[in-house]
């Protein structure tokens, strides 16, 4: 799910971060968009009784793959690859989370923006995430529906659901819903909700995600695919 590491190493090893890493780099710089970020997500604050040990232990694992450094005064601080994941994660202005689902088995990733940088989180483990760079915000379309076409192409009765955020009106979530019926067939679930608060449902074509991945991204729109043009 992603094309450029954030990672410099000559070993071409996988940026990899834990869950409790991620909000440690958060918790560093406090500020309303990485309380967002926290929140699409999904991460969870340790148990009160916790948080003393798992953030030693956090810190020392950081500290043991080169990521922190301890200040004279006793202040961590992030390294170079830190201090660039931690500031698009604490300045982020959009989000747009993926969930691909087969059955019970579910993967997230998350695609988060801040001004000219994006950087894609792909759950790795339960509760590890690989981060990884996209070069910049008019590469996240193409992307990501690479990625969504790849997995419906894969087998019947897959979805991949989609719900983006924006800073300007951060009280909004807008979500839409691909997937593949065990006929072959591709559906596109879109605004407007029913009078249950569920999708309208519409047929779409392979050759139509890529269209309205861009329209959710860019703007915001979460709708019925144009009709094929003769």
């Amino acid at each position: 799910m992603s094309e450029t590491s954030t990672d410099a190493a000559t070993d071409d090893q996988p940026t990899i971060y834990t869950a409790y890493e991620i909000d440690f780099m958060l918790a560093l710089r406090p500020t309303q968009n990485g309380a967002i970020t926290r929140e699409q997500v999904g991460l969870r604050r340790a148990p009160e009784a916790a948080q003393e040990f798992i953030t030693a232990a956090v810190t020392s694992g950081l500290r043991a793959r080169g990521k922190v450094e301890r200040s004279d005064d006793g202040q961590w601080l992030l390294g170079e690859e830190g201090q660039i994941v931690a500031s698009a994660l604490t300045s982020a202005d959009r989000w747009l989370g993926l969930a691909l689902a087969e059955g019970e088995a579910m993967r997230m990733a998350f695609v988060i923006k801040a001004d000219d940088a994006v950087l894609m989180l792909t759950q790795d483990e339960l509760d590890s995430f690989v981060v990884s760079a996209l070069p910049d915000p008019a590469h996240v379309p193409a992307s990501v529906a690479d990625i969504v076409t790849a997995f419906l192409d894969e087998g019947a009765e897959r979805t991949v659901s989609l719900r983006r955020k924006d800073i300007a009106t951060p009280e909004d979530e807008t979500p839409m819903m691909l997937h593949a019926e065990a006929d072959g067939t591709w559906r596109s679930g879109h605004l407007p909700l029913d009078d249950e608060g569920i999708l309208t449902v519409s047929d779409i074509s392979r050759d139509a995600v890529a269209d309205a991945v861009r329209q959710l991204w860019a703007d915001g729109a979460s709708s019925a695919p144009a009709a094929p043009t003769a």
